[in-house]
């Protein structure tokens, strides 16, 4: 049969087996493979065929989302192993889960070593329908049985999902917006039908958004130039904060600020950015100081910098801040 009697579905299989180069030669050939050659279906199976990626934001096409991850050659950014887990291979996980997180008897522990981890984290280890609830590091042990094998783990309690061969949480912050978009997608689908399930997912899209705030509103360059002024936080407090939500959890005490005061109530002079033996702070936008106070409450006294501004006792303070090495 001559190629030019295939059909254009058979066409489209065959465009998205080429590399970029090859597609190009492919399209000069007649007005028709040309046409396939830019129909975003070619790109779909390029992204496949090519990375293994499956999913993108509703927004973008193929082509852009196959763009995308040219970028990304690591899989830093864009999981290759996600697109195996769907809204229907989810299934048979979703009673498992709403049975750990609703703690119906039998209590529920790792099928392992028979121990109960909840609060520090049972597990689903995604793989074929493989449902049973393991603590985390069964879960490792089991992943490690068969090399290869490219599973993904869902911690139930922080609805965090972990793939073993990117060796990365995935839909966090520093991934790509379609990977984000896509691990929420799967976790709406996961707990649809508990009510702790969609209060869960709740608390991890305000760990999502948190931890965005704190990339672009903590202890950055852009914090000095871009504001009229900026808010001094204990550095410590702000730690344990973007600490918690690494793990997927939100803070549960308020900003408290109280060893940032001098004996009379005021910023103390000797407190520095990079701390050691002295107080330590960190520097906020107001955006992220007044989320923080509405969302958390305050504990101590709210330190602003144009209030020091110009006052030589804080000349030291100051040059400290112009040492730090933000970027």
């Amino acid at each position: 049969m001559n190629i030019l009697e295939f059909n254009n579905e058979l066409l489209t299989a065959i465009a998205g087996h080429l590399t970029v180069e090859d597609l190009k030669t492919f399209s000069i050939v007649c007005h028709r493979f040309a046409i396939i050659a830019h129909d975003d279906a070619t790109w779909r199976e390029m992204l496949y065929n090519t990375f293994g990626v499956t999913y993108k934001l509703p927004k973008d096409t193929w082509k852009q989302q196959f763009e995308r991850k040219c970028t990304d050659p690591k899989d830093n950014r864009i999981c290759p192993h996600l697109g195996a887990v769907t809204r229907q291979s989810l299934e048979p996980y979703k009673a498992p889960y709403n049975n750990v997180i609703n703690r119906k008897p039998p209590q529920h522990n790792c099928v392992i070593c028979a121990q109960n981890h909840y609060d520090s984290g049972l597990c689903l280890y995604i793989y074929n329908g493989n449902n049973r609830i393991r603590c985390k590091d069964c879960a490792y042990k089991f992943h490690a049985m068969r090399p290869g094998r490219h599973g993904i783990l869902l911690r139930i309690p922080v609805l965090q999902m972990y793939c073993f061969t990117c060796s990365r949480q995935l839909g966090e912050s520093r991934g790509d917006e379609s990977e984000e978009y896509y691990v929420d997608h799967l976790l709406e689908n996961l707990t649809h039908d508990s009510e702790l399930g969609r209060q869960q997912l709740v608390k991890r899209r305000q760990c999502m958004f948190e931890r965005g705030l704190y990339l672009t509103e903590a202890d950055r360059k852009s914090v000095l130039s871009a504001t009229p002024c900026f808010y001094f936080v204990d550095r410590m407090w702000l730690w344990a904060w973007f600490l918690r939500l690494c793990d997927g959890k939100l803070a549960v005490e308020p900003i408290t600020n109280k060893a940032l005061e001098d004996e009379d109530g005021l910023l103390n002079r000797d407190a520095r950015p990079k701390g050691g033996s002295t107080t330590a702070f960190s520097i906020v936008t107001p955006k992220l100081w007044n989320y923080l106070v509405q969302t958390y409450g305050l504990s101590g006294k709210a330190f602003q910098s144009n209030e020091i501004q110009g006052r030589p006792e804080y000349t030291k303070l100051w040059q400290s801040i112009d040492d730090w090495k933000l970027i």
